[in-house]
């Protein structure tokens, strides 16, 4: 990228007032709704801090407008140790990025979103989008601009994994409007001492051999139970991750019409199979009771996908630092290749600083130093498959401590490869696969008798939430 060191270091010059809540010292804004009221307004609290030391610049324009960036975050799990590393990497004034965070599930910030940029005096600069719902922004013109507005060409993006570069695709006029720094690429985490325990598992590879798909999979639960072993996977919903990723279709046909087939009808009889023979525990995903599963011996299993090896999930898992299984973990493909997440950087409409919008996303997606260090001191799988196949062929990265060694990016490279998402985006995903994914659970519980009244009670959930959009004529 010509001009890249030269053009960063004149953003030193151009500082506003610093606020540092973390690290870099980003000011972030933490406007938070609760989970159970998301009609209510979001209420803005802002942490001040002493401004942090100004670094040496050269003169330039890089920012000329005097604006602050705006990054709109659901959490700043992500976004700050961004910012914290584009600050020191480029010498950055960590003044001049604003992190607004709505401190809310992922799955609520498209509503916040929604509401903030309701107000035009609400600054926004860059999107954090989410894989299922990221198409209700990309889609909107008023919302988001192409990243050729900044600039870029899709072929700048030839490095970038394919699914990610579809997935940031405006469905209605084809443009490129989003891209992630992630290939949010997943895996199976298992306990490798009750591996060997119960099933004689000694290594990876042939771990993988007993969950090579789902229907080895199920053998290998049936396996355990019958050894009085632990569930092959701590939640249905963890299951639910990876067959959700690795569905064939849209969920739309090309009439628009919600496609209910023979994948929803298998998965559903799979699902009840694996929660009434006691091959998941009845343990739901996110709830307090999920991570400590991974402390006893009733579990297995996980699956985590590129942002889970840390505390989020499977660190979590471990008990910590030290914790019962810390390092007892290892990684293998799974039954299917899936993503699970991940998060698209889009340029707002209402951008007012795209020279520093450009930077920021250069640095974690087609700048190979910058994508380099932060897989590196993350733990994060980028979506820059050269960057990453050249740390896997380097050898220093010696994985997540939980893996005890082993280095997760050799397993997620093979998974991020298999990844299709072409055609199989649609503006309402998060909506079918949530209602879906209720409606099969339902079913496994017994609500339902069949499973074809667990696919009306799906389609009827759908229904009730999207009547623009969806083709519901018979």
């Amino acid at each position: 990228m010509k001009n890249f060191k030269k053009t960063l270091a004149l953003l030193a010059a151009l500082a506003l007032s610093a606020t540092a809540l973390y690290g870099c010292g980003a000011k972030e804004e933490s406007s938070t709704t609760p989970a159970a009221n998301n009609d209510s307004k979001a209420e803005d609290s802002v942490a001040e801090e002493s401004k942090t030391e100004d670094s040496a610049a050269e003169g330039g324009d890089a920012a000329a407008e005097g604006d602050q960036l705006t990054i709109l975050c659901w959490n700043a799990n992500d976004s700050q140790p961004m910012v914290d590393l584009f600050c020191e990497k480029t010498g950055t004034d960590p003044s001049m990025i604003n992190i607004k965070n709505f401190d809310v599930q992922g799955g609520q910030a498209s509503e916040q979103y929604t509401q903030y940029l309701s107000d035009a005096s609400n600054d926004a600069d860059i999107m954090f989008l989410e894989a299922d719902w990221c198409l209700n922004f990309i889609n909107d013109d008023t919302a988001t601009i192409p990243l050729s507005e900044l600039g870029y060409s899709e072929s700048d993006f030839s490095d970038i994994y394919g699914y990610v570069v579809e997935t940031g695709k405006s469905t209605t006029s084809g443009e490129l409007k989003g891209i992630s720094w992630q290939a949010a690429a997943g895996g199976y985490c298992y306990r490798e001492d009750l591996a060997e325990q119960f099933l004689g598992v000694k290594s990876p590879e042939e771990m993988q051999e007993k969950v090579k798909d789902w229907d080895t999979f199920m053998a290998t639960a049936k396996e355990l139970k019958d050894a009085n072993g632990p569930a092959i996977s701590a939640t249905l919903g963890g299951v639910w991750q990876v067959y959700s990723g690795s569905r064939p279709t849209a969920w739309l046909d090309a009439d628009n019409k919600l496609l209910v087939d023979d994948y929803c009808t298998k998965y559903a009889q799979f699902a009840y199979d694996l929660w009434n023979n006691g091959y998941v525990t009845k343990v739901a995903q996110w709830t307090d009771e999920w991570k400590p599963l991974g402390q006893s011996d009733d579990v297995l299993g996980f699956f985590v996908s590129t942002w889970g090896f840390g505390d989020t999930i499977l660190t979590g898992v471990a008990g910590g630092e030290g914790g019962a299984t810390f390092g007892k973990w290892k990684c293998v493909v799974g039954p299917s290749e899936f993503y699970w997440g991940g998060t698209w950087l889009a340029p707002a409409a209402r951008i007012n600083n795209k020279d520093l919008a450009k930077q920021f996303i250069d640095f974690f997606t087609i700048n190979e130093e910058g994508a380099t260090a932060y897989a590196e001191k993350q733990g994060e799988y980028m979506s820059n498959k050269k960057v990453m196949e050249a740390i896997i062929e380097k050898g220093e990265y010696k994985g997540a401590p939980v893996l005890g060694g082993q280095n997760q990016f050799e397993v997620l490279n093979k998974v991020a490869d298999g990844i299709d998402m072409k055609g199989k985006i649609t503006p309402y995903d998060a909506i079918i696969k949530t209602e879906f994914s209720n409606a099969v659970q339902s079913y496994a519980e017994g609500t339902y008798a069949t499973v074809e009244e667990a696919m009306e009670e799906f389609k009827n959930g759908v229904a009730g939430q999207v009547t623009d959009g969806i083709n519901w004529e018979e």
